[in-house]
């Protein structure tokens, strides 16, 4: 046999045991037990049987077929393994994955809750359908029309700042004249000039504000001695009516006695004068027939006091005959 046969058998036998290898080493994981599930893409991503399956990102199973899904015909449906020990729950979200730019595409399944629901054997994982190249170049041109449309608005806008400063800059030429110079010298100095005659006013108003001020404080800490001051008045008052609450119930109590006493008694008086009310006519009929005969005993006893000595009255005495003059 010729070295380049040997050579080539070393080859072919060298590949064998790597490719031996890395199958072994492939499926290590899938020798157990493993539960079909089921989910469902629009964009399938070139996902073909036989790829692999991840879970959280460590292999877990692979794919067993992508097939058109025969209820929606615009979805694939994607059916695989994983195996038994895996926790898919219903918070589990299948999507397309790659490990970076230049890999080949394979099944990502987010692990989601362990406090979540376990999916049965044979039920379908939720999905996230993956964003594919189209996609991310329509976003990077809608991305760059804008930031040509912004770049737009934005010369606009420093077109319109730098007229603006061209603007400031020549009103700071012309403030900064020969003439505004001349001007704010001789404010300067009517500012000075205003200065050095109002300063001794300045100071006295500004004593006098101290005065002021003084006083205020005072006047301050007067109000709030008289705040304290009202605070006890408030404090005996409270004291004084909740210690004369008591005895001015009681005498308000004995008070209404008395009142509804004298009602009752109001009420007896007149009772009293419509059951004797003929008598008492009667009484005020005698009394004044009495005081009539009073009146005219004293008439006739201003008129012939002797009466009371005298039972009969003496006859009037004869006037004596005047001579001359002829008796009747």
């Amino acid at each position: 046999m010729t070295n380049e046969a040997k050579v080539g058998l070393l080859v072919i036998g060298a590949l064998a045991i790597s490719v031996t290898t890395f199958l072994i080493v492939a499926n290590v994981h899938f020798t157990g037990r493993t539960h079909t599930y089921r989910t469902y893409f629009s964009y399938i991503g070139g996902l073909d049987a036989g790829n692999l399956v991840r879970f959280g990102g460590r292999k877990g199973g692979t794919i067993q077929s992508v097939e058109p899904w025969a209820e929606d015909m615009t979805k694939t449906e994607v059916v695989f393994e994983l195996l038994t020990e895996i926790p898919i729950n219903e918070q589990s979200v299948a999507t397309i994955a790659s490990l970076n730019a230049l890999g080949q595409n394979y099944l990502e399944v987010a692990p989601g809750s362990i406090s979540a629901p376990r999916i049965e054997p044979g039920g379908v994982v939720p999905s996230v359908e993956a964003l594919t190249f189209t996609d991310l170049t329509r976003k990077v041109a809608t991305v760059a029309d804008d930031a040509v449309e912004l770049m737009a608005r934005s010369d606009a806008r420093i077109t319109t700042v730098l007229d603006d400063l061209h603007v400031l800059l020549g009103n700071l030429r012309e403030l900064t004249g020969e003439r505004n110079q001349r001007n704010v010298a001789r404010m300067l100095e009517n500012t000075n000039e205003f200065l050095e005659t109002q300063t001794p006013k300045i100071d006295g108003l500004t004593t006098q504000l101290g005065h002021t001020l003084t006083r205020v404080e005072e006047l301050a800490a007067d109000f709030e001695r008289l705040a304290l001051d009202a605070d006890d008045t408030v404090l005996n008052i409270n004291r004084t009516v909740d210690e004369t609450r008591a005895p001015l119930q009681s005498s308000l109590n004995e008070l209404e006695r008395a009142l509804r006493d004298a009602q009752l008694l109001l009420q007896d008086a007149r009772t009293l004068l419509l059951v004797n009310e003929g008598n008492i006519s009667e009484v005020i009929e005698n009394f004044r027939a009495t005081s009539e005969n009073i009146e005219a005993l004293s008439s006739d006893l201003r008129q012939r006091p002797w009466s009371i000595l005298r039972g009969k009255p003496r006859p009037d005495r004869e006037v004596p005959p005047v001579s001359g003059v002829p008796t009747n």
